[in-house]
C-alpha cells in the first residue's frame, strides 16, 4: 500500500464529506466544482460499508457522479479495493479521467492499475513457437505479422491494447496469449518476463485495482477450485454495471466442452509432440480421431434446427449425442494415458494430459446431467458447438466464494432497483434480506428534457401484422426527429425485417449492427450527426454518446427474454416448483432493467434533449405495465405523433 494515512472508521464519513461536501475541499479549491446531493449521500453509504465491514446496495441515475463517490471513500480508507466494472468505457474513465482528478486535488499519490484477464497478454512462450513456425488461419492475417513482430521485441506490458490496429478478430491472437489451461507457470523458461505476472505484481503493489465482471468472477471460480488466485488479495470491493453480475456468474460457475475446444487439444498436442521428438503411431490416430470427433460435433448436432440453443433435456437427439459423447470420453481418456509416460519428463506434454483429463471430467458432467442445480445446454455459435452445465442459481457460489470473507462490498449501477424496491436484484444475487439499498435520483430534468411515446394504435406484439406497423412508427418517429437515434431491437429478425425496409428509404445516414465492428459503427454515429442506428443487444447497455447526434432511442417491444432460453426456462421452473409466481418475481423485474438500460442511452448530461419511445401497448394495456412506468425516470407520456413533432419542433 501507498503511504497515505489510512482512516480510523469514525474518520471516514466526515473526512468524506469534507471534500465532497457543499463546503468541502472540491468546492473549496476548484471553481468549476458542482456539488450534488446525491453523490455526497452515495460516497457515505460506501463510506458505511467500509466502516463496518458490510454491504452497500445503491442504484445512482445518471448524472448522480457514482464513480466518484465510491473512489473517494474507497481511496481514502486505506483498504486495498478492487473496482469491477462491466464495460471498458467505464474502465478507462475511471483510470484516464477519476483518479487523476483526484490525485490533483488531494494532493495523493495513490496507485491504481488495471489487471485484465491472460488472454489479453503476449506469451512470449507461445510467442516464441509462433515465430519459429508462423501459421495464420485466415491468409489477411499474416499482414500483420511485421506489425506484431515488432510490437513484441519492443513492448513492456504485452498488452494487446497496445495494438491498435489490429482487427478485433485477429484470429492468430490465440496462438499468442496463453489460456490457463496451456500455462505452464513457474515451470515456463520466460516465466521471469512474463507480462501477465508482471501485470498481477503491480496489481499486489497498488491501492486500487480496476478489473471486469468476467476477471473478477474468474478469480472466484479459481478460488474456489483451490488453484490460487487470479487477483491478487484484498480488502474491499465495488462492484459498478452490477446489474449484469448474474450473467457473468453463470458463465463462470459452470462449465462448458466445445468443438473449438476439443480441435485446440488436437491441434497443440500436434505441434508440442512434433517440437518434442515426434508422434508415435498409436498417438497419432488417438489425434486423429479426436479432430474427427470435434468436426463431427460441430457439423452434426444442432443444425436441423432454427434455434441457436437448446435444452439437452428436450433435445430429440440427445440419445445419439450421449453416445457420441461416450467415443470422445474414450478418446480423451485415451489422450491421457498415452500422454502420461512423457509427462514427467515435459512440463508441455503434462499440461496436455492435465487438459485432455480436464475436458474428460467436464463432458462426463455435462452429459450425465444429473444434478437438478444445473440446467444443461447445448448453443450454436459460429460454426462451432458448445455444450454447457450453467447453475440454475449462482447465489450459492457468491455467498461461500465471496460474502462469507467479511469483506466491505458496494454494489451499485444505474438501473438495479425496480418501482425503487431492491428485492429482483437480492434474490438474484443472494444478498441478505435485510439489507437495505438506497435509490439516488438522476440530477437531470426528464420532465423538460424528455418526452415518453408509446402508441395506442399498434398491434400488439406477436400479431403478424405487429413487424409491419412497428417499422412504421419507426420510420415516422425517425422523420420527426430527423434521423440523430438509435433504434434498440429485442430480436435479430425484427433488426433484419427494419433494415430491408428502412435502408433505403431514409434520408439520412443508416448505420446497422454487423456492418463494422461496435467501436466503428459508434465512431461513424457521432460523427454523422444525423445518423440512424439500428442494433441488437450488445448496444442497450455501455453505450454513451452525448450531444445532439443521438436525439431519439426507440425500442421496439419490451426486452422480455425469449421462454424457449434453456437458462431462463430452468430458472422459471426453479422459481414455480419454491411456490413463486416466475412472471411477476422474474421475468417482469429483469425486463425492467434491460429496458431502463436501453432508454438510458438518451440523456447523458444536462444539454442533453431527446425523445424515449417504446412501440409495445403492453405497456398501457396489461397491469404489469405499470411496473415498467413506475420504473423509468419521470418523463411527460404521449400517445400521440402530433405531440412528437412538437417536442422535436421546438428544437429546430
Amino acid at each position: 500500500m501507498s503511504d497515505h494515512p489510512a482512516s480510523s472508521p469514525s474518520s471516514l464519513a466526515q473526512r468524506v464529506d469534507e471534500i465532497l461536501g457543499p463546503f468541502g475541499r472540491l468546492a473549496k479549491t476548484w471553481s468549476g466544482y458542482e456539488h450534488r446531493p446525491g453523490q455526497l449521500h452515495m460516497a457515505e453509504e460506501v463510506a458505511r460499508a467500509f466502516e463496518t465491514n458490510d454491504f452497500a446496495l445503491i442504484e445512482a441515475g445518471t448524472g448522480t457522479g457514482k464513480t466518484m463517490a465510491y473512489l473517494v471513500p474507497a481511496l481514502l480508507s486505506g483498504r486495498k479495493t478492487v473496482v469491477s466494472t462491466g464495460t471498458k468505457n467505464l474502465q478507462d474513465q475511471i483510470l484516464e479521467k477519476d483518479v487523476p482528478f483526484i490525485r490533483r486535488r488531494l494532493g495523493a499519490g495513490f496507485r491504481a492499475v488495471r489487471l485484465k484477464g491472460r488472454e489479453n497478454y503476449l506469451c512470449l512462450f507461445r510467442y516464441q513457437t509462433f515465430v519459429r513456425e508462423p501459421t495464420f488461419v485466415a491468409a489477411h492475417e499474416t499482414l500483420f505479422f511485421d506489425r506484431l513482430r515488432e510490437w513484441a521485441e519492443s513492448t513492456h506490458t504485452g498488452d494487446r491494447a497496445e495494438l491498435v490496429d489490429l482487427p478485433d478478430d485477429f484470429m492468430a491472437w490465440s496462438d499468442l496469449s496463453s489460456p490457463g489451461d496451456r500455462c505452464l507457470g513457474g515451470k515456463c523458461p520466460h516465466f521471469g518476463d512474463c507480462f501477465l505476472q508482471r501485470a498481477r505484481k503491480a496489481a499486489a503493489a497498488a491501492d486500487l485495482v480496476v478489473v471486469n465482471h468476467h476477471l473478477f468472477m474468474a478469480d472466484l471460480a479459481v478460488r474456489g477450485g483451490g488453484f490460487g488466485e487470479v487477483i491478487p488479495d484484498y480488502q474491499a470491493a465495488v462492484f459498478d454495471e452490477a446489474h449484469q453480475l448474474e450473467g457473468v456468474a453463470t458463465q463462470y460457475f459452470g462449465m462448458n466442452v466445445s468443438s473449438w475446444r476439443l480441435a485446440e487439444l488436437k491441434r497443440d498436442a500436434e505441434l508440442t509432440l512434433v517440437r518434442t521428438g515426434g508422434i508415435k503411431p498409436g498417438l497419432g490416430q488417438v489425434l486423429l480421431a479426436l479432430g474427427h470427433q470435434a468436426d463431427t460435433l460441430a457439423r452434426s448436432f444442432l443444425v436441423s434446427t432454427v434455434e441457436t440453443e437448446l435444452w439437452l433435456e428436450n433435445d430429440p437427439e440427445m440419445d445419439r449425442l450421449r453416445t457420441f459423447g461416450g467415443e470422445i470420453l474414450a478418446t480423451l481418456g485415451d489422450l491421457a494415458a498415452r500422454l502420461e509416460p512423457q509427462a514427467e519428463k515435459d512440463e508441455e506434454i503434462q499440461n496436455l494430459a492435465s487438459r485432455a483429463a480436464e475436458l474428460g471430467g467436464q463432458l462426463g458432467f455435462i452429459l450425465e446431467g444429473m444434478s437438478s442445480d444445473y440446467v444443461y445446454w447445448s448453443e450454436r455459435r459460429g460454426r462451432g458447438l458448445f455444450l454447457r452445465a450453467s447453475p440454475i442459481k449462482v447465489a450459492p457460489f457468491l455467498q461461500e466464494r465471496l460474502y462469507s470473507r467479511g469483506l466491505p462490498l458496494v454494489f451499485t449501477s444505474a438501473t438495479l432497483a425496480t418501482q425503487r424496491s431492491f428485492d429482483y436484484f437480492k434474490e438474484r444475487l443472494g444478498l441478505y434480506p435485510e439489507l437495505e439499498g438506497a435509490v439516488l435520483d438522476s440530477p437531470f430534468d426528464y420532465a423538460r428534457q424528455t418526452l415518453l411515446y408509446i402508441p395506442r394504435a399498434i398491434p400488439e406484439p406477436g400479431r403478424p401484422d405487429y413487424p409491419a406497423a412497428m417499422i412504421e412508427e419507426i420510420e415516422r418517429l425517425l422523420r420527426c426527429s430527423r434521423g440523430r437515434a438509435f433504434v434498440l431491437f429485442t430480436s435479430y429478425r425484427h433488426l433484419k425485417l427494419a433494415e430491408a425496409r428502412l435502408f433505403n428509404r431514409l434520408d439520412w445516414p443508416c448505420l446497422v449492427q454487423g456492418q463494422a465492428p461496435k467501436s466503428v459503427l459508434l465512431e461513424r454515429f457521432r460523427k454523422e450527426i444525423d445518423s440512424v442506428l439500428l442494433a441488437t443487444h450488445s448496444f442497450w447497455q455501455g453505450v454513451d454518446v452525448p450531444g445532439e447526434s443521438l436525439s431519439a432511442v426507440i425500442v421496439d417491444k419490451l426486452p422480455f427474454t425469449p421462454p424457449d432460453r434453456p437458462l431462463f426456462r430452468a430458472r422459471s421452473r426453479k422459481l414455480k416448483e419454491e411456490g413463486q409466481d416466475p412472471f411477476m418475481t422474474y421475468q417482469v423485474p429483469e425486463a425492467i432493467i434491460t429496458l431502463k438500460q436501453g432508454l438510458g442511452r438518451l440523456i447523458r448530461s444536462t444539454a442533453d434533449r431527446g425523445l424515449l419511445a417504446v412501440l409495445d401497448t403492453r405497456l398501457i394495456t396489461k397491469r404489469y405495465g405499470r411496473l415498467f412506468l413506475d420504473s423509468l425516470p419521470p418523463s411527460p407520456l404521449t400517445h400521440d405523433m402530433l405531440d412528437v413533432e412538437r417536442f422535436f419542433g421546438q428544437t429546430g
